[in-house]
């Protein structure tokens, strides 16, 4: 029992020594640094079995899953979809990013009802709401697990939220920029082989770095995305 409190009081010194170093180094456009990690500290999930929590190496079979699942969501939600992205490490497939295995993936509807009425179709199609989202202050998330293998993430908000442009650069520019990639994945990898690290010390490890390429994806694609450097 003791010891179990010692490694409580320990990884919640580490959390807050961790935050510290990001409110003093990151600047996030949308809100402030500390209102995003509180929100992200708060965000719940569900209970992941260990096969989609383990770091794997790209696998191409996300690239088709997400295509199946954003033809569900279409046929689901019909004429209220504006747009959906795979976004996240499972949509990089070169230079391939290793991820856990959870895909990731943006639905923007048309407007804020549209948002508030989706609940039951996404109930209808297997998914769990988990209330507000950690990547963005206006999304919500949505989980559906399929076995013990693979975990579906939806993230809802409506189609003129900036965020959108946010993720789709930086998996555009990942992808465009193989050394940038190289330093992500050997961060992700570092991080994940930490003994005792939980799914929030693991995002809160990688955001330094997230803003770091984002502001670099930001300038690239009002540069106009030169066409050598778009991805195939």
């Amino acid at each position: 029992m003791v010891d179990a409190k010692m490694g409580e009081v320990m990884r919640a010194a580490r959390q807050a020594r961790m935050a510290r170093e990001l409110e003093s180094s990151c600047h996030d456009p949308r809100e402030p640094i500390a209102r995003k990690i509180r929100r992200m500290q708060r965000a719940l999930s569900p209970e992941l079995p260990a096969p989609i929590r383990a770091l794997r190496t790209y696998d191409p079979a996300w690239a088709a899953r997400f295509a199946a699942e954003a033809k569900r969501f279409r046929d689901a939600l019909g004429e209220a979809v504006v747009r959906i992205e795979h976004f996240g490490s499972t949509a990089i497939p070169n230079p391939a990013l290793s991820a856990k295995n959870m895909v990731d993936f943006l639905v923007a509807l048309r407007d804020p009802a549209a948002v508030l009425q989706a609940d039951e179709a996404l109930a209808q199609l297997g998914y769990t709401g988990y209330g507000d989202g950690p990547c963005d202050p206006e999304t919500t998330w949505w989980w559906r697990i399929e076995g013990e293998e693979v975990a579906f993430v939806a993230h809802l908000c409506t189609a003129a939220n900036p965020w959108i442009k946010t993720v789709v650069d930086f998996r555009d520019y990942l992808c465009a920029h193989p050394g940038e990639c190289v330093r992500y994945e050997e961060l992700k990898r570092r991080l994940a082989a930490e003994p005792d690290r939980s799914l929030f010390e693991y995002s809160l490890g990688k955001l330094r770095l997230f803003y770091e390429i984002s502001g670099k994806a930001t300038a690239w694609s009002r540069s106009g995305r030169p066409p050598e450097d778009l991805p195939s």
